[in-house]
């Protein structure tokens, strides 16, 4: 009889007999991913696995991709096969527990205070070292908070960073100068190529570092990447979002060993860790007995409690966090002012009527209280902003403990993963009218500043920076940039766009790579008004 069962036993466990388990465990498996957000539709095998999503984030069109899900499954959802009920709603789902959501006011309830979604480990893929957290990628909420108290006075641009619209303007005189003594185009000289897409990320980066360190890290000054940094960065971003698909590789990323061998050091030679390297010099200034004091970003981290890995550590991050997203912010807005001739007309004029003067020394740059009082540089850059967000990375946060219900009854379990669609907010034909695709600033001034309308138009674009206890808190200084070095440029310069077939290469992984974003720059010539009535 031992005999006999131990027969049956062995032939439990042959081969075809371990296949058979396996497969019938991965299909109830793929039943329960499935079953989980059942309610949810999505393009095929997102129920069950996360290639979809692997695809598009890796494609380079990210964004466009989420727009057209968004738009494809968020106003007809199918009927339930369990429930018989139709639903509609901006949720598509993207993954066996993710979510994409286009919803302004869901989006603004999980971000704010109080409330019992968290950040999900997906933060984790911007640390710059393994296991060292900035403020980008803590997901604990007091951890946050305690980090967030200490840097949010450094960007009081009033009070205790009082020195950031000089900051500014030193680089924007060193920017003009460089497009003046270089790339000034002429008929005897012929046409001189300026790549505005590399010119603002210079630009981007020894502002804020200026601001930051009292320091620029030079590149506008050579007019070239130093440590081929930005080059470095749009190698790594494809690899990058495969590791923010899936948890496993982030957590691997963490190990000992990569921490050792692959991770950038600030003492090493590769273009991270020259940057890593300055923020460090920086930050190492700042302490001891010999410690200098600056009015600057990072003496205001110090002074509000930051140790100085802390202190470093926040610093790097505004050098490759507050860089990029400015430089792709100033990128699209050359390109869309640059291609609308009535835009620039009307921005110059109502610069002429606010009493600047057009024939001005490169040293002396537009005020921000006056750049600010422009309503049409105002609705410009809000326009720019709107059509092309610079950050389209899921931001994804996740689902507290008891989940949660939508108002149609649905409900959400715990620990699913909600990303934001920003793309589709911001084209929303419903908010911003059947043109919504289009770049036109008149849309924010053809509305009272106090209807609904232009306060479902501000809640949606104030989205560019996030909400509630995540927004950005360097907010008015990027608007201060934005503004400044628009309103200077093309009040001083003719843009002309070379290739209006292929305007600049740009790519989209959470954040853009955008370079040969070709111009033809000239000196704009300003008619002598006491010649013309003469």
């Amino acid at each position: 009889m031992a005999v006999v069962n131990s027969e049956k036993q062995s032939a439990l466990f042959t081969l075809p007999s371990l296949i058979a388990i396996v497969i019938i465990g991965y299909v109830i498996q793929c039943f329960v991913q499935y079953a989980r957000l059942r309610l949810f539709k999505g393009p095929p095998t997102v129920g069950v696995s996360k290639s979809w999503l692997l695809k598009v984030m890796r494609s380079g069109t990210m964004h466009l991709s989420f727009t057209e899900t968004n738009r494809k499954y968020d106003t007809n959802c199918s009927v339930s096969w369990l429930m018989h009920v139709e639903f509609g709603g901006p949720f598509a789902r993207v993954g066996p527990q993710t979510l994409l959501v286009s919803d302004v006011d869901f989006i603004r309830k999980i971000n704010a205070r109080g409330s019992t979604y968290h950040r999900s480990d997906w933060y984790k893929g911007g640390r710059f070292v393994p296991n060292e957290d900035t403020l980008l990628s803590l997901t604990d909420d007091l951890e946050h908070k305690t980090l967030r108290t200490k840097m949010a006075p450094a960007f009081n641009t009033h009070t205790e960073n009082n020195r950031v619209e000089a900051s500014i303007d030193g680089q924007i005189t060193v920017l003009l100068d460089l497009i003046r003594s270089k790339y000034i185009s002429t008929p005897d000289h012929g046409t001189q190529p300026m790549d505005w897409g590399y010119l603002a990320s210079y630009f981007g980066i020894d502002s804020i570092c200026d601001i930051a360190f009292s320091e620029p890290l030079g590149d506008l000054q050579v007019d070239q990447d130093k440590y081929n940094f930005l080059h470095n960065m749009e190698a790594q971003l494809p690899t990058m979002s495969v590791f923010s698909c899936y948890n496993w590789m982030l957590k691997l990323l963490q190990s000992p060993i990569v921490a050792r061998y692959c991770a950038p050091h600030p003492d090493d030679l590769s273009p991270f860790g020259h940057v890593m390297g300055f923020a460090r010099r920086q930050a190492g200034t700042r302490y001891g007995e010999k410690a200098v004091h600056r009015n600057d970003m990072l003496n205001s981290f110090i002074e509000h409690g930051m140790t100085p890995d802390e202190a470093e550590r926040g610093g790097l991050l505004q050098l490759v966090a507050g860089s990029d997203t400015t430089a792709t912010a100033l990128r699209a807005a050359v390109l869309f002012i640059a291609s609308s001739p009535p835009t620039v007309a009307r921005l110059r004029y109502e610069m002429a009527a606010a009493g600047i003067p057009a024939n001005r020394d490169t040293r002396t740059i537009i005020s921000n209280a006056k750049a600010r009082s422009v309503p049409y540089l105002m609705a410009t850059i809000r326009e720019s902003l709107r059509l092309h967000p610079p950050v389209i990375g899921a931001l994804e946060k996740m689902t507290g403990p008891s989940g949660d219900v939508l108002p149609d009854g649905r409900r959400i379990p715990p620990s699913t993963r909600i990303q934001v669609s920003i793309w589709a907010i911001l084209r929303d034909p419903e908010v911003f009218g059947s043109d919504a695709d289009c770049f036109r600033p008149e849309r924010w001034l053809e509305v009272n500043a106090e209807s609904e309308q232009r306060k479902r138009m501000d809640r949606s674009t104030d989205l560019v920076f996030s909400a509630g206890r995540f927004v950005c808190m360097g907010r008015d200084i990027a608007l201060t940039q934005l503004l400044k070095v628009i309103a200077e440029l093309f009040y001083r310069f003719e843009l002309t766009v070379i290739n209006p077939e292929k305007p600049w290469h740009s790519v989209g992984y959470g954040i853009f790579c955008q370079h040969d974003q070709w111009m033809r720059v000239t000196d704009r010539v300003v008619p002598d008004k006491k010649a013309a009535a003469g």
